[in-house]
């Protein structure tokens, strides 16, 4: 049992976060449940607390007791109920941990209810009661750390970099090519993950596009955007736009990592409350226009096996990205052939929103990806691309889990190897 201070100490981080649009979401919710068959965690497990409605409804019935008269007077009437106990709040943590931001629900609610914006209330109020993901905010204090200790990590940074340029000059047939560090003046700043795998091919589609670019020294992932606490998110984005004014450049180029691109692009001016003098661009529409505009040639119909493009979840739904990296796939590949349904209406591969990087959820993920290994099934593909690193990592373990006899490639890794150089 909360005591009566804990109590209020959560009413009134509630009451930070209710704004119009979260007293839009939940006053004009019909609980028609349409959004029951929309979510991919409901329609594999047929649990009730995984639909969105139901996720949504535990915030709604605080916000009924707290923050309404008649919920006030009459709680159990009115369905509202109190921050009294731990059994809430860990029915909050099941359910809105869980939930991989896809936002497929939000496609098919005729009210357009954001179910990932309610839960990040609900984030709030875990992180106030103690009860935050832990394994998330280690990540994001560790990201943090890094920030305010670059100087520790440069030297072997830029090492492991050195290590890599012979591969770079050998899949560009350029003596010359090298990975720019901490150049000033460059038109572009790449921003990669943690992991030669997300540097390496981009550094080889930028050298042959002649692109005056520099790597930055921080990885893209932000652990406290998925943890739900803005303030750590902005600290971690923060080291990439002060590294980017440093080196004045004039766009900021985001690895193939959906989250990263929708924070630095959508929510980084909201929270600092400032104008980022340089543009943001996904790695994904850089490519696309590299192609398109004659930058790099591509080997045209090369790939004779039967391929298959994943809509990660952040990049085409949330990110606007559909016909861009379909158009390089297809380029590429003789045989195409797309995963149905698509796009707009793509089902997530269960391990987005943070999902993929904790243990707990593990047999759950791989349950709620069925859905997704099954439709890879269907096209008969031996290769699937998709520009998104937890979704890769989670058709990694559904390709273990139900042997679907997969090579996964990310599209920059498709891209660079097949490249006329």
């Amino acid at each position: 049992m909360l005591d009566t201070e804990k109590q209020q100490a959560l009413v009134k981080v509630l009451k930070e976060k209710i704004n119009k649009q979260l007293l839009y979401y939940l006053d004009v919710c019909a609980r028609c449940a349409i959004c029951r068959d929309a979510c991919h965690q409901y329609k594999a497990t047929g649990d009730i607390k995984y639909i969105p409605a139901y996720r949504a409804e535990l915030i709604r019935r605080l916000y009924k007791k707290y923050f309404s008269v008649i919920g006030r007077i009459i709680p159990k009437l009115y369905e509202g109920r109190k921050i009294d106990d731990d059994v809430l709040l860990d029915e909050l943590y099941q359910v809105t941990y869980a939930c991989t931001g896809c936002r497929r629900c939000m496609y098919y609610c005729p009210f357009s209810i954001d179910t990932s914006h309610i839960l990040s209330a609900a984030k709030s109020l875990l992180i106030a009661a103690g009860k935050g993901n832990q394994i998330l905010k280690e990540l994001a204090d560790a990201a943090i750390m890094k920030g305010e200790n670059i100087d520790m990590f440069k030297d072997v940074f830029v090492s492991i970099l050195k290590e890599s340029e012979p591969e770079l000059r050998k899949k560009t047939k350029d003596r010359k090519a090298v990975i720019p560090v901490d150049k000033k003046d460059a038109d572009v700043l790449y921003v990669a993950l943690s992991g030669i795998h997300s540097i390496l091919p981009a550094a080889v589609i930028f050298n042959k596009a002649g692109i005056n670019w520099t790597l930055s020294m921080f990885e893209a992932s932000n652990y406290g955007y998925f943890l739900g606490d803005s303030a750590k998110a902005k600290q971690i984005a923060d080291r990439i736009v002060e590294e980017a004014k440093r080196l004045k450049v004039k766009e900021v180029i985001i690895t193939e990592c959906g989250h990263a691109y929708r924070v630095m692009n959508f929510f980084y001016e909201a929270w600092a409350k400032e104008k980022l003098p340089f543009k943001i661009t996904a790695l994904v529409e850089a490519i696309y226009k590299f192609v398109k505009e004659g930058k790099i040639k591509l080997k045209e119909k090369v790939v004779k096996e039967i391929v298959t493009y994943h809509d990660p979840c952040q990049v085409g739904r949330n990110g606007g990205f559909f016909e861009e990296p379909r158009y390089v796939v297809s380029q590429i590949a003789e045989n195409f052939r797309d995963l149905n349904p698509n796009r707009t209406k793509a089902w997530c591969c269960g391990g987005g929103g943070g999902v993929v990087a904790i243990p707990e959820l593990e047999e759950f993920r791989l349950k709620t990806g069925e859905i997704k290994a099954n439709q890879v099934k269907e096209t008969g593909a031996k290769i699937i691309v998709s520009p998104c690193e937890n979704c890769r990592l989670q058709l990694d373990s559904l390709n273990t889990k139900y042997e679907l006899g997969l090579q996964i490639k990310s599209l920059m890794e498709f891209t660079a190897d097949n490249l006329i150089v």
